[in-house]
This record gives structure tokens, sequence and C-alpha cells, in this order.
């Protein structure tokens, strides 16, 4: 696993969260809390700063939703 995405791990486990790595569909995605699901490149993004772990659940829930919304 590429050093951005364990610092990314670390940092939020650091925080008290929990991650871990998760396979869905043929892509890895990555749990946090056992709640929300974030991609590999938003982990390396949240590594960066770019985004927080606020910004990740809105996009999370974004995503959701567009799923659902899906027939």
């Amino acid at each position: 696993m590429e050093a951005d995405l364990r610092a990314a791990m670390k940092m939020l486990q650091g925080q008290g969260h929990t991650v871990r790595p998760h396979i869905r569909y043929g892509t890895l995605w990555f749990e946090i809390d056992g709640n929300m699901l974030a991609t590999r490149q938003e982990m390396l993004e949240l590594a960066d700063g770019v985004y927080s772990l606020q910004e990740l659940a809105e996009l999370f829930a974004q995503r959701h939703a567009e799923e659902e919304s899906r027939p």
C-alpha cells in the first residue's frame, strides 16, 4: 500500500477512527468507522490536506444519494 494511503489511515486512526480496506465490486475502498466508504483517490487527497474527514463524509453522502436514486 502506498505511503500516502498509510499516512491517511494512520492519521484517521490517531484521531480515534477505524479504517479498513474494503473491496466493493472489484474496487478498493476504505471503510471509515464502519459507516462510510472513501475511494483511494479521496484517501490520497485526505493525506495531502485537500479534503477533511467532514468533506469526505459529505462526498460519501452525495455518492450514496446518487446510488439510491438510480433505477
